[in-house]
């Protein structure tokens, strides 16, 4: 079987698709992904890649000239906003991601739902898609149809429309939150699927691997927001965190620590490290409420802290708090409280090792390659 991966740009819509792609190479299905933006997230992960895009700057497509300002990587607005922005990155893909599925031939079109050109791939070739949400910001099932609104005009030039080539939908997210939290992303189309956090190789540290000598907070602002300056929001948190009895690790992601100021002698500083290795060792993780690290420390029963800016952070804080699971900080004023919260609280930790033993009941993407290769051979679309 083939298999064609479809995601957005950026590395964390990349990072929740390569165990999936792992576990079908591992069991002898030919993989490929057609990709436009950061390529280098798909290669550095062993795995085959098209550019759909090449030389294209993704900047002025997530914020144009034209528009009306709004920083779209901040943006606190509907569902119609979010599916107007991945109209346009979804759009500009379309026709190299056709190109790249026409002369391929996959079997089956695997996609993020930020990433409307897989399903209009997936109708042209007349083979299943299969849709991989990647946490609670993108499980709403309306995205799907706004952006098939949004790319009405590319699916009448290729021919297509009516019928959508969707027959499948992996959810990592476990039962408890389409049950008790939000009934209304539940689709027909779910199968459950454990979450197995990947974020890339890279050296992890000695000290890592021995037991930590007092309670150890991660804090991350993910792959994005350091580079555009967002790490200087985490200044208000380190200038409090002296007193606190715990040791504190701080990813940088290629922004500039001198934002921060001087750094108390409790806080250990890195470019990059894998986040789950990470994770596992602490009691308790900082954040920006990015889907890849909220749902990492989910599988792993870390309490969480979410300073959110923007929609999707926000509906990833919510759910975290609605499960019991975490708690919300804001930039200003995040500090001391937020991590003797993190570390105290009894209550915030059952509950966040409850959510990830039923995370871990769910079949591992190794398992789910049957239900893969049924759905490539007995439900083609067309």
């Amino acid at each position: 079987m083939r298999v064609l991966f479809v995601v957005a740009p950026g590395a964390g819509h990349v990072y929740p698709t390569v165990s999936v792609a792992q576990a079908l190479s591992s069991a002898g299905h030919e993989i490929l992904y057609a990709h436009g933006g950061d390529v280098e997230s798909v290669s550095d992960a062993g795995m085959p890649v098209v550019d759909t895009t090449p030389g294209l700057d993704y900047v002025p497509v997530f914020n144009p000239p034209d528009g009306d300002g709004t920083d779209p990587l901040h943006a606190d607005r509907g569902v119609q906003f979010l599916a107007d922005l991945f109209t346009r990155v979804s759009g500009v893909g379309i026709d190299g991601v056709l190109r790249v599925a026409r002369a391929w031939k996959p079997d089956l079109i695997m996609h993020v739902p930020l990433q409307g050109a897989a399903r209009l791939a997936a109708e042209v070739l007349g083979v299943p898609c299969v849709e991989l949400p990647l946490g609670p910001d993108d499980c709403d099932p309306l995205l799907a149809v706004l952006l098939r609104q949004g790319l009405a005009s590319h699916y009448d030039r290729h021919g297509v429309g009516g019928r959508s080539g969707t027959v499948g939908r992996l959810t990592v997210m476990p039962p408890s939150y389409f049950r008790d939290l939000s009934p209304s992303s539940a689709t027909e189309h779910d199968v459950p699927m454990r979450y197995v956090p990947y974020h890339g190789g890279g050296a992890v540290p000695d000290w890592l691997l021995e037991p930590a000598r007092r309670p150890r907070i991660a804090v991350t602002l993910g792959s994005i927001e350091p580079l555009w300056g967002g790490i200087a929001v985490l200044a208000p948190l380190f200038s409090s965190v002296g007193g606190v009895d715990a040791e504190f690790v701080l990813t940088v992601g290629g922004g500039d620590v001198s934002l921060l100021g001087e750094l108390p002698p409790n806080v250990r500083t890195l470019d990059w490290v894998p986040l789950g290795p990470l994770l596992e060792t602490c009691s308790g993780v900082i954040h920006h409420g990015g889907s890849t690290t909220t749902t990492t420390a989910l599988a792993l029963g870390v309490p969480q802290c979410v300073i959110p800016n923007g929609r999707g952070p926000r509906i990833n804080a919510e759910a975290l708090i609605a499960w019991g699971a975490g708690i919300r900080g804001e930039a200003g004023t995040v500090g001391a409280d937020e991590c003797h919260e993190l570390l105290e609280n009894g209550k915030l930790r059952e509950r966040a090792a409850e959510v990830a033993a039923e995370m871990a009941e769910m079949p591992a993407p190794s398992e789910l390659v049957v239900h893969l290769t049924d759905l490539a051979a007995g439900s083609h679309v067309g």
